[in-house]
């Protein structure tokens, strides 16, 4: 990695940056529960000397850092919730909340992006113009905490030119950064479809109209004729995840329901795949004489990166990491992030840094018990983080 004054100084306040990361990690809490995660950002903030919002959406966060001197207003954004499952790392600084963990390093986007603010107001004497860090409840869960915010006018007062989000990711090598212009994550629904028959005894199959039955021809049908209606190259993901139904071995049920996950690369090819699962849905159930009830819960749009605004942001990786470690794709990764609500109101750019580092044992998957990370990477995210805004603010 280059040498650059604020990665020099994050570097030397990496303790610091550490136990915040820790702290999070240890006490973590679920969407619009995070009370003790806002009160020590907005405590930190605080002691920065910046103006500080409290209470926004619930728990969320908001500091600004107005410059001397004026210009553009640039936002960075942070996700503070952790998810509803068991940790099963034996770390010193594992969670302590049963049933709670932050295994999508939420607590390091909120310890970097605190991180940030401490650099960014160090040098406030060289920037002009004014930042804004927000740090947002419930990212992982549907309704998130973005839009409610955006509703509070987080993105005004000052107004937001640009805004800017990482996001730490398994996936790639430890120290190295990935995006992409234009559309970079999928657009998501989730649907719930119930399957209506008429139940009765297994042993008169001629007096039944088996749900069951209408699961399984839909489970395995639906997967073949949905992937075909799909033109080669684009992007879209569909799976079922539960299966509900019955209550004994001789009984067939009035109905079954299932849910599952729509995900492709825009909001249109989302929708036009809604249309196409309740047209493979219809088909089934008519043949065999049942109805069906289909609900769909639009979920986060695509996030879509400003293609101007993209080279600023590899430029100020580049800075940090060296070139070589800053990589540009053009495949939509297949995960979402509300992020994307921010960026339809604003320009901006999501990025990925990468964590994966397989000889320390930090290659477990987002949402595994045993997830974790080099925290030396806070660090390296706060200084590129720190240094995009100061190319924003001073260009």
């Amino acid at each position: 990695m280059k040498s650059n004054i604020y990665l020099q100084e994050a570097k030397a306040n990496l303790e610091e940056i550490s136990r915040n990361r820790r702290f999070f990690h240890q006490n973590p809490e679920l969407g619009f529960q995070e009370f003790q995660t806002a009160e020590r950002v907005a405590g930190y903030l605080k002691s920065l000397g910046l103006e500080v919002k409290t209470g926004i959406a619930g728990t969320g966060v908001v500091g600004v850092l107005r410059c001397d001197t004026p210009g553009r207003t640039a936002a960075l954004r942070a996700d503070m919730d952790a998810l509803p499952m068991e940790e099963k790392n034996t770390v010193p600084y594992a969670s302590k909340n049963p049933g709670i963990m932050h295994a999508c390093g939420h607590d390091g986007h909120t310890a970097m992006l605190m991180e940030t603010a401490r650099l960014l107001v160090h040098h406030k004497d060289s920037l002009r113009g004014n930042v804004k860090f927000i740090f947002q409840p419930c990212e992982d869960t549907i309704p998130s905490g973005a839009e409610p915010m955006i509703a509070e006018g987080v993105l005004n007062d000052p107004d937001v030119e640009a805004i800017f989000t990482v996001h730490l990711m398994s996936r790639f090598p430890e120290g190295s950064m990935w995006l992409k212009q234009g559309y970079m994550t999928i657009s998501s629904a989730g649907f719930e479809l119930t399957l209506q028959g008429r139940g009765g005894h297994v042993g008169a199959p001629h007096d039944v109209i088996d749900p069951i039955m209408m699961a399984g021809m839909l489970i395995t049908g639906s997967q073949s004729m949905m992937s075909r209606r799909v033109a080669p190259g684009q992007t879209m993901i569909f799976g079922f995840g539960t299966i509900h139904g019955g209550t004994a071995d001789n009984i067939v049920p009035d109905e079954v329901t299932l849910t599952g996950s729509i995900r492709t690369s825009t909001p249109e090819d989302r929708e036009a795949a809604i249309g196409d699962f309740e047209r493979i849905v219809k088909g089934v159930v008519e043949s065999v004489g049942g109805s069906y009830t289909l609900k769909v819960e639009i979920q986060n749009p695509s996030v879509y990166n400003d293609p101007e605004l993209v080279p600023l942001v590899k430029n100020a990786g580049a800075e940090i990491l060296g070139e070589t470690n800053v990589q540009e794709f053009s495949w939509i990764f297949p995960g979402g992030d509300d992020a994307a609500f921010f960026q339809q109101k604003v320009p901006g750019v999501y990025w990925y840094l990468g964590t994966r580092n397989e000889g320390k044992g930090f290659d477990k998957p987002h949402h595994n018990p045993y997830f974790d990370f080099d925290e030396s990477m806070l660090a390296v995210g706060s200084a590129v983080q720190a240094q995009t805004v100061a190319d924003f603010l001073n260009t």
